[in-house]
């Protein structure tokens, strides 16, 4: 076997928001070019996640809220201090010619999660138009750390999905894309260590075992003059949790110089809310069972601002042979919604090629 064109990246990322949970994810990327049109991926990250603990006095009002409603686990530890927990995650590939396969591996002390996916894509219409066609099967085993409040044991989760995607070449500098993506979940869905205020106390957050999940979306490329391009994309979402959403995102790139260009991005969203949540339960036994502390299934409206620089040191003429055959790329991100959250999001990313 001869491997040829090999690439590596590495990247660094910075995670928080407006509840101080922070994650530091540190990300790496190999590719390479094998014989008979083949190629090969791999992916791997290691995450750690810090959730700092309760900040009120011991015994306070505050305190046994934060404690009671906690999202994570606390069951045997001390609420008052800081929680970490780590994620290892690993995702190779296999491509010959149109077709792909996928193997995905999540590790972490209470969620194991695998998934195989297949994908193909050919081009029709004097190559003009590309058809893919993506299907994909996850399992996961859940093993929440058990406490009187939360009483959630041993679970899983199973997802099937599938989506076909049609790009078109209009003119020489225009790209349109459109599909349909289908996602069915059977299995535990809510997060186990999450509490809801209901009846009067607290009691463990509950969701429906079953989800079908679709959406459809269009995006246009357009080249412009002066080396600038523009990106629009829009998404129409429903699923049988009572969920419709909107997104529509924009991206504009520009070359700022030979090696060097910047893009800015925004992304404008909309949902409204799941059929069983409310912002008081009345009852114990919430909606037909179901109750939710998420956010996510609230009505909720959204932004994202963003803004990306990219730089190919070998356009520079770099005379050092190492930096010559490296990229660097940073990029940072702002998100807030309608129910009080906002988070920042720092990348910085290094690619070698050999």
């Amino acid at each position: 076997m001869v491997l040829d064109d090999q690439t590596v990246d590495c990247l660094i990322q910075l995670f928080n928001d407006s509840d101080h949970v922070v994650v530091r994810s540190a990300i790496g990327n190999y590719e390479t070019t094998m014989a008979h049109d083949s190629h090969f991926q791999m992916h791997w990250n290691n995450e750690q996640v810090t959730v700092p603990g309760i900040k009120a006095p011991p015994g306070s009002s505050e305190a046994v809220d934060a404690i009671t409603t906690a999202s994570r686990p606390i069951s045997g530890g001390d609420a008052y201090s800081d929680y970490v927990k780590t994620r290892n995650e690993f995702q190779g590939g296999v491509t010959h010619g149109p077709a792909e396969l996928q193997y995905y591996l999540s590790t972490e002390p209470d969620y194991l999660a695998q998934q195989v996916a297949a994908n193909w894509n050919g081009d029709v219409r004097d190559d003009q138009t590309n058809l893919a066609l993506g299907t994909s099967y996850g399992w996961d085993s859940i093993d929440p750390a058990v406490d009187d409040d939360t009483r959630q044991g041993h679970a899983t989760k199973k997802t099937w999905h599938g989506n076909a995607v049609a790009t078109r070449i209009l003119t020489p500098g225009t790209i349109l894309r459109f599909g349909l993506e289908l996602n069915l979940v059977e299995g535990l869905q809510h997060n186990p260590y999450r509490n809801v205020y209901a009846g009067g106390t607290n009691v463990p957050e509950r969701h429906p075992d079953h989800r079908s999940r679709r959406d459809l979306f269009l995006k246009l490329n357009q080249a412009l003059p002066n080396r600038s391009s523009l990106k629009f994309s829009y998404r129409f979402y429903n699923d049988d949790w009572g969920i419709d959403s909107h997104e529509l995102g924009a991206t504009l790139s520009q070359y700022v110089t030979h090696g060097l260009f910047a893009s800015w991005d925004y992304r404008w969203y909309t949902q409204t809310a799941a059929d069983f949540w409310r912002a008081e339960y009345l009852s114990v036994t919430g909606v037909d069972g179901y109750l939710t502390g998420d956010y996510r299934m609230a009505r909720l409206a959204s932004h994202l601002f963003g803004v990306t620089l990219d730089a190919d040191l070998a356009a520079f003429d770099v005379r050092t042979p190492v930096l010559g055959s490296m990229g660097v790329k940073g990029s940072w991100e702002r998100y807030f919604n309608s129910n009080n959250y906002s988070a920042n999001f720092v990348t910085a990313q290094v690619t070698y090629r050999f």
